[in-house]
């Protein structure tokens, strides 16, 4: 044995009688021959049941309806940051106190930074935060308020485990739990899913089979704070059954294949299309050598479907026997499923797969049918589904397909080409696992979806994901397979020589070309009163905060109101105000300010186009409401991700029960003006300007302050000037979401000049006065 199994005792004793007072995490694979290591996980077992939780069957991955939920409380369009899981954790696990929130945040701050340094792009990460969400207020959900107490929860997981899964134990032992992984029969999984890291103290075991009584037959419950002796006295320990007692089946036949199928690793420089076409000869001789890849997005249009055409061309060409799937793969007949309807959906879940297994006949040779039946074992082990019923379906389903092409793609099986399918389009689950299953009997596996969203289905799936992912850029419409060559367009040398020169200059300089960003996040900065005027002509990119990361530009603008007229010098008030009006400003005089031009929803209008809180673009897009399909499109989009994005934030208070409603139908009505400036604002370049000036006792109304909370997530620069001292927009917006700046007195019955014209006294004016010099 390996390792010291009495460190499994820690796990029994309080965090303040342990050297060093910190949880534990323990990989346990086998079992002593004196079942030392049983005792102990049994005593280990026991304490789940006082706010632990013993993972038996694994985790299951969130149901769709637990994933919308998720979306409902805490929005859907978001970027990971530190500050937004914080927000979630408030937002999504409010049962946790100050301290617990802190800790787990940083857990998982800690698990997106691992997941990022093993290569997994914006989107993988956030899918893997959206699961590790769910199954914290799911069936972790319990586990929570024993973190950061002299006595750890514990969780005990059995059996193989996924990449998302062992992370996802490493983030609870980050964030205060005993953890303890067991495999009783292999090491292979935990391999796989630590993709090179170190994930527990490691505790082997000489035994490498299942231990002959369950963990869940404890034999007594530990007090907690006691240690557990090493090992128990003789007469309580339980003994191996006789084989008197038992006489099991002998393995299967396809259990003790030495055969494996190598995917994509052989393939070296050369691309995985490519090396679809090499004949088995060309691939690694001796080996059974397959492709499997999966591509979603594309890098440009014509390229991505004259490549899908000429990639068909080239497996016609060949002798290959291949496949083209782009309409689902067409569910099994009842002829299919017949072989199937005996067998006993209560057995065992180990028998039914191997009943279901030996049932899969197959005429396309021996070796191709024993790793068939062996592939579909390995995916049916792995399937998640409890309900007995749904995962008799889920093999029967399976198998039928599996016999269907593996008979079809390997009919005539010649030796030197593996055969080949092609598959276009979005996959569910099923369809997956039949992709994978095929892959680990030697079919060349290409996939490709041109939609982004095609990546979801594959990275919450239960398979081992060894599959080579490609992941472009732009985000494809579905369209029908391309039957013949689309036109193209060439770049010139000097187009290229421009695009190389923008990498060159763009890329990590701190140097932008115009409108090189489509995506804006602002970050509304808290500011003294005089640095309001110092920084409101200061271009985006030289501000405090500023920042770009993963396509987005960190805006930092300004939301300010400033009361009162400092030292009641109204020359200098209004000079000052003058001084503010520049070529990007929107200036207000009077209250109230907001005009509807063209046609107006009402709020059941409005309410048509939003369901659970989600705006529906499609549908407002269509619509005769919709004002704004002149705009580029990338400017449509924006405001329509930020007019989501007002819904989502709570930054309107009083609003009503159809505020939602309220929002749509203010910002479909937006002033010209406002839009163009809008249209013309370059995130790293000059803010937009909203500056109103308001010397009346008039309160501004619910849907003005929507519209100033639109401009704030948008980006402008925002400035109230109130010499009354007067309370206006504080009756709908929040008070943290601007800065509230009092200086000097109070002042009334104020007439508001042109604050278009210019002073050139260079005494008076408030850039003069700070930097010198005159301003016209």
């Amino acid at each position: 044995m390996t390792g010291n199994a009495s460190l499994l005792e820690d796990c029994l004793l309080p965090l303040s009688r342990r050297t060093p007072s910190v949880t534990r995490f323990y990989r346990v694979i086998g079992y002593d021959r004196q079942e030392t290591i049983l005792t102990e996980l049994k005593q280990i077992y026991a304490l789940t049941n006082r706010g632990g939780i013993d993972l038996q069957n694994g985790l299951s991955n969130p149901t769709e309806p637990e994933i919308q939920r998720f979306f409902r409380e805490v929005g859907e369009s978001f970027t990971l940051t530190r500050a937004l899981v914080s927000r979630h954790l408030t937002v999504w696990l409010g049962q946790l106190r100050p301290t617990q929130r802190t800790i787990l945040d940083n857990a998982i701050a800690e698990i997106l930074d691992i997941l990022k340094g093993q290569g997994a792009n914006d989107n993988i990460r956030r899918n893997a935060y959206i699961k590790y969400m769910c199954w914290l207020r799911g069936p972790l959900g319990g586990i929570l308020k024993g973190i950061g107490q002299d006595v750890p929860p514990k969780v005990l997981y059995e059996g193989a485990i996924s990449r998302y899964e062992l992370l996802f134990l490493q983030l609870l032992y980050r964030a205060g739990c005993d953890v303890v992984y067991v495999d009783f029969c292999s090491e292979d999984s935990y391999t796989k899913a630590a993709r090179g890291g170190t994930y527990g103290h490691p505790i082997y075991g000489e035994v490498r089979t299942p231990p002959p009584t369950p963990l869940s037959q404890a034999d007594s419950v530990p007090k907690p704070g006691v240690p557990i002796p090493s090992s128990p006295p003789v007469s309580e320990r339980r003994s191996a059954p006789s084989a008197q007692q038992a006489s099991p089946l002998p393995p299967p036949p396809w259990q003790g294949m030495e055969e494996v199928v190598l995917l994509n690793d052989w393939t070296g420089d050369v691309s995985l299309w490519d090396a679809c076409l090499l004949s088995c000869a060309q691939r690694r001789p001796g080996k059974l050598c397959a492709v499997f890849s999966v591509c979603f997005g594309a890098e440009e249009r014509t390229e991505y479907r004259n490549h899908l055409y000429h990639l068909k061309r080239a497996l016609e060409g060949s002798s290959k026997n291949w496949i083209l799937i782009q309409d689902k793969f067409p569910a099994p007949t009842n002829t299919e499923t017949a072989l199937f309807r005996t067998l006993d959906k209560t057995s065992p879940r180990p028998q039914l797969i191997r009943a279901l297994a030996e049932k899969l006949i197959l005429t396309c040779g021996k070796v191709p049918a024993l790793l068939a039946q062996r592939a579909f074992s390995l995916v049916m082990e792995q399937c998640p589904e409890q309900d007995a019923v749904r995962f008799l379906n889920h093999g029967v389903r399976l198998a039928c397909w599996l016999k269907r092409y593996m008979e079809l793609l390997f009919a005539q099986y010649r030796s030197d080409q593996q055969p080949a399918l092609l598959y276009y389009g979005p996959a569910t689950e099923a369809e997956i696992s039949l992709l994978w299953a095929l892959a680990h009997t030697g079919v060349d596996i290409l996939y490709f979806c041109p939609a982004l969203s095609g990546q979801n289905a594959f990275e919450k799936h239960f398979v081992p994901h060894d599959w080579k992912t490609i992941v472009w850029k732009n985000d494809l419409p579905m369209e029908p397979f391309p039957q013949r060559e689309e036109r193209m367009r060439a770049s010139t040398t000097a187009y290229n020589a421009s695009r190389e020169l923008d990498q060159l200059l763009y890329s990590d300089t701190g140097m932008f070309r115009d409108r090189q960003f489509a995506r804006s996040q602002p970050v509304t900065l808290k500011t003294t009163y005089d640095e309001v005027g110092q920084l409101w002509r200061e271009e985006a990119q030289y501000r405090p905060s500023f920042r770009t990361e993963d396509g987005v530009v960190y805006v930092p603008n300004l939301f300010s109101k400033v009361s009162g007229v400092d030292k009641g010098d109204l020359k200098l008030y209004w000079d000052r105000i003058r001084e503010m009006v520049t070529e990007d400003t929107y200036v207000v005089t009077s209250v109230p300010f907001l005009q509807v031009n063209g046609p107006s929803l009402s709020a059941p209008q409005a309410q048509s186009f939003l369901h659970d809180g989600r705006l529906d673009p499609k549908a407002l897009k269509s619509s005769r409401f919709y004002r704004y399909d002149y705009l580029p499109d990338d400017t449509q989009d924006y405001i329509l991700e930020k007019i989501q994005a007002l819904i989502d934030y709570d930054l309107i208070v009083n609003g009503g029960p159809d505020l939602a409603a309220s929002m749509l139908s203010v910002l479909m009505n937006l002033d010209k003006e406002l839009l163009r400036l809008l249209q013309n604002f370059d995130f790293t370049k000059s803010i937009p300007k909203f500056l109103v000036v308001d010397v009346t006792e008039n309160m501004f109304t619910l849907e003005e302050c929507i519209l100033l909370a639109f401009l704030n997530l948008v980006g402008f620069d925002i400035a109230i000037f109130t010499p009354t001292g007067y309370r206006n927009l504080e009756k709908y917006l929040r008070p943290d979401s601007f800065d509230t700046l009092v200086v000097g007195e109070f002042v009334f019955d104020l007439s508001i000049p042109d604050l278009r014209i210019k002073r050139t006294n260079s005494s008076s004016g408030w850039f003069g006065r700070l930097f010198g010099g005159t301003y016209h």
